[in-house]
C-alpha cells in the first residue's frame, strides 16, 4: 500500500477537499500529514504504513465495556485512525523509531477521547518491543486517572485475546508476564511518582492540572526509553494561562507552522471562536463522533438549555463546543484583556493625578494595591501584589497552590512576606511610596480586615473611601473597568498576577442588571481584579465630574 492510500491519508484528504467537516486546526493537521508525504524524507521522517495499519488492526481486539456501545467492539472511526495512525505511523529514517513522542488531543467531552486513549495505552503494553513497558493512567485525582483504569481492566477482562496476555487480579495495577510490563495509576493526590520510568502515559483531562509538577516529573522520567508517548488528552479549559494552555498554544503554533517540532502531534477539534451555535457544522467540528457517540437531537436539547439559561452557555461552549473560555462565566476574554498588554515605563506617569485601590488579604489571600493614572485617554494600572508565604514557606505553598507564583516572584510582580499574614506594615511603606511619587487623589479600601491599616493610613493624611464590595458600590465600577477594557483604554503592562485575577473573576448579575464580582464563586484569587477595578471606578468617576464642570461652565 502507498501512504496516500492510506486510512489516515484518506481522512486527511477527505477533510483538505471538503467531505469531512473540521475545524481549521484539525485541516492544519491534516495538511501537515499530507505535506509530509511529499516533503518528510528530506527532513529524516518516513511513514509506516504497516505500522500505521498495525495499530488500527489491535483496536479491533477491544470492546466497548459501558453504556448503549457495551459489548461491542471498538471500530475506530475515521479521525481517530487518523490519529492513532499517524503517531505509530511516522518513523524516523536513521533508526526506525516513532518520530512523535508529545502528543495532544483536545475534542469536546463524550467523544470518546478518554475510550480509544486504551489503545495505544494496551498495544505499547504488548507489541511494541520495549522492555518491561510502563504505562501510567494520570490526572490530578485519582478518581479522574481511576476512570481510565477502570476501563481498560474492563476491556481486558472482556476480550479472550487480551486477557490471555494480561492480568488484572491486582485491582491496582494490569501486568504482563509477556513483556514484564505494567499499567498503572498516578494521580496528584495520590501515590508517589517518584522512581517511574513510563514507556506511555496518558495525561487525563489536562485542562484540570493546576501545578506542573506532576507533568514535569512524569515527562523527564521517560527520557530513558527509546520511543515513549506522551499522549495528553482534554476538553477545552477555563484559563489559557495554565500548562494545558501552553500546550494548545504550543499545538497552534507548530500546526500554522511558526514553529518547529517535527517530535510533536497536534490534534484540536475547535470550530471558530466566533461561529454561529446554531450549525449543526460548528458542532460537528467540536465532535467528530456527533451521530456515532450521540445523536444530533440530543446535542440540539442540550443546546436549548443553554440559551435559555445564560449561565449555562460558558459551560457549553467550553464542554461541548471544545472553545476556551475564561472563567466559569467568562468576564473578560484573555485576548481582549492582552491588547492592554504593550509595555509602558511607568516613570513617564510620576508626578501626574492617581487613584488607588486597597484589597487587604485574609490570612491566605493575597494583598493588591491597584493605582490608575488616566492620561492621554488611557488610563495605566500599576499594580503591587503581596503573598504571606504561609507556614509550610513559600516553596511548597507555590507547588501545592500555583506553581507560577515563583516565576512571578523572580519577575518582581509578587513580593512574598514571611509567615502566615501580609506584613501590614510593608503595606502602609508602600503606600508612602506611592504618595511620593504619584498625586494621590482617592485611596478606595474594602474595611473587612482594614482597622489597623485604615486607622494608620487616615493619621498620615491619605485621602480614604470606603468602597463596599456589593452590587451598590462595586456595579458601576466594574461596568467602567468593563468599558475600557472593551475600547483598549487600559494599559496594564501585561502584568501576568493581574492578568491572571482577571481571568479567574466571576461575574455575579442581579435582575436589575447590576454586576459585582463573586469571590466565593470564582475559580482562583481574584483580589489584584477587585483592586483594579476599584481604582478604575473611582479614576473614571472623577473624571467624568471633570467633564460635567467643564460643560458647566
Amino acid at each position: 500500500m502507498e501512504p496516500i492510500d492510506h486510512p489516515v491519508s484518506r481522512y486527511a484528504l477527505d477533510v483538505i477537499e471538503g467531505r469531512e467537516v473540521a475545524g481549521e486546526l484539525v485541516r492544519l493537521a491534516c495538511q501537515r500529514h499530507l505535506t509530509d508525504l511529499e516533503t518528510g524524507r528530506d527532513r529524516g521522517y518516513y511513514f509506516d504504513c504497516k505500522a500505521a495499519s498495525r495499530i488500527l488492526n489491535f483496536s479491533k481486539l477491544i470492546q466497548h465495556t459501558t453504556g448503549p456501545m457495551g459489548g461491542k467492539p471498538l471500530a475506530l472511526e475515521p479521525w481517530q485512525a487518523f490519529r492513532h495512525g499517524s503517531v505509530f505511523g511516522w518513523k524516523r529514517t536513521e533508526d526506525g523509531l516513532r518520530r512523535f513522542r508529545a502528543t495532544y488531543h483536545q475534542v469536546a467531552k463524550k467523544n470518546g477521547k478518554t475510550t480509544d486513549t486504551a489503545v495505544p495505552m494496551l498495544f505499547t503494553s504488548l507489541f511494541d518491543r520495549e522492555a518491561a513497558p510502563q504505562g501510567y493512567c494520570t490526572a490530578t485525582t485519582r478518581d479522574q486517572a481511576g476512570l481510565l483504569f477502570g476501563e481498560l481492566r474492563r476491556m481486558v477482562k472482556a476480550s479472550p485475546v487480551l486477557s490471555e496476555l494480561l492480568n488484572t487480579a491486582n485491582k491496582h495495577e494490569i501486568t504482563s508476564g509477556h513483556t514484564g510490563g505494567l499499567i498503572k495509576c498516578l494521580s496528584r493526590d495520590g501515590n508517589s511518582a517518584d522512581g517511574i520510568n513510563p514507556h506511555f502515559v496518558a495525561r487525563d483531562e489536562v485542562h484540570r492540572w493546576t501545578d506542573r509538577e506532576l507533568a514535569e516529573v512524569v515527562v523527564n522520567s521517560m527520557i530513558a526509553r527509546a520511543q515513549p508517548i506522551d499522549w495528553a488528552i482534554t476538553t477545552a479549559g477555563a484559563d489559557t494561562a495554565s500548562i494545558c494552555g501552553e500546550i494548545r498554544e504550543h499545538s497552534e503554533n507548530v500546526l500554522r507552522g511558526s514553529v518547529t517540532d517535527d517530535r510533536f502531534f497536534a490534534y484540536v477539534a475547535e470550530p471558530p471562536h466566533d461561529c454561529d451555535i446554531n450549525d449543526p457544522r460548528v458542532w460537528k467540528m467540536a465532535n467528530p463522533n456527533l451521530g456515532v457517540a450521540f445523536k444530533e437531537e440530543d446535542f440540539r436539547a442540550k443546546l436549548d438549555e443553554a440559551l435559555a439559561i445564560a449561565g449555562r452557555m460558558p459551560n457549553f461552549r467550553r464542554l461541548h463546543l471544545n472553545l476556551w473560555t475564561e472563567g466559569a462565566q467568562s468576564w473578560i476574554e484573555r485576548s481582549v484583556w492582552d491588547l492592554g498588554a504593550t509595555p509602558f515605563d511607568p516613570a513617564m506617569l510620576y508626578g501626574r493625578k492617581a487613584w488607588v485601590g486597597l484589597d487587604l488579604s485574609k490570612t491566605t489571600d493575597l494583598t493588591s494595591i491597584v493605582v490608575a493614572i488616566p492620561y492621554e485617554g488611557q488610563i495605566f494600572l500599576i499594580c503591587y501584589t503581596f503573598l504571606p508565604s504561609g507556614p509550610k514557606g513559600f516553596i511548597q505553598r507555590a507547588q501545592k497552590e500555583k506553581r507560577e507564583y515563583i516565576q512571578w516572584r523572580d519577575q518582581g510582580w509578587l513580593e512574598v512576606h514571611g509567615g502566615g499574614v501580609v506584613d501590614e506594615s510593608a503595606i502602609i511603606e508602600r503606600m508612602e511610596m506611592i504618595r511620593k511619587i504619584f498625586d494621590v487623589q482617592e485611596v478606595a479600601y474594602d474595611r473587612w480586615g482594614m482597622k489597623y491599616i485604615a486607622k494608620e493610613l487616615l493619621k498620615r493624611r491619605f485621602p480614604l473611601i470606603e468602597h463596599g464590595q456589593g452590587y451598590a458600590s462595586m456595579s458601576s465600577p466594574m461596568k467602567r473597568f468593563e468599558e475600557a477594557v472593551a475600547k483598549s483604554r487600559l494599559r496594564h503592562n501585561g502584568n501576568p498576577v493581574l492578568g491572571w485575577a482577571v481571568g479567574n473573576v466571576h461575574r455575579d448579575e442581579d435582575a436589575a442588571e447590576n454586576i459585582k464580582p463573586n469571590k466565593a464563586r470564582s475559580k482562583g484569587r481574584i483580589d489584584p481584579a477587585v483592586a483594579a477595578i476599584m481604582a478604575v471606578g473611582r479614576a473614571e468617576a472623577a473624571e467624568g465630574k471633570r467633564k460635567a464642570r467643564e460643560i458647566g461652565t
